[in-house]
């Protein structure tokens, strides 16, 4: 129980912390729109703007048109997966930070992100946690 409170608390804390990256925009690539729907949810009230991409093909598109603070990139998706999305991106991008999304999480699967340039590694589902730290870390940072 007290666990649970020390952990909601942080969360609460965070949520709060991130507010102060309202404002900037990042780009959110998930082909699923549940996905979609609560990533959105879960930065709401953090006042970040988010453009979606439903594959690589149009993260890639929508990289070359704005300028992003970070990319959240779902790894397995139609038309253009995550990594050659990525690849193509650091061709002409090393600095943006981007965040690799998916559900398997295997050894092979985050060694092969690493590898692409992808900066760190979420697992699906989302830990609210983790991502707003990670959003932290990486957008206050630039």
């Amino acid at each position: 129980m007290f666990k649970k409170l020390k952990k909601i608390e942080k969360i609460k804390r965070l949520e709060q912390d991130i507010t102060s990256l309202r404002g900037m925009k990042i780009l959110l690539t998930e082909d699923k729109e549940i996905n979609q729907m609560i990533l959105l949810g879960l930065l709401e009230k953090s006042g970040i703007k988010v453009d979606i991409a439903n594959n690589g093909k149009e993260a890639v598109a929508k990289y070359h048109q704005q300028h992003y603070k970070l990319i959240l990139m779902d790894i397995e998706m139609p038309i253009m997966d995550g990594y050659e999305a990525t690849t193509l991106i650091r061709e002409q991008d090393k600095d943006i930070p981007i965040i690799a999304l998916s559900a398997n999480g295997t050894k092979e699967d985050i060694k092969k992100t690493k590898g692409v340039g992808v900066n760190e590694y979420l697992h699906k589902p989302i830990e609210v946690e983790k991502l707003y730290e990670t959003f932290l870390k990486y957008m206050d940072a630039n």
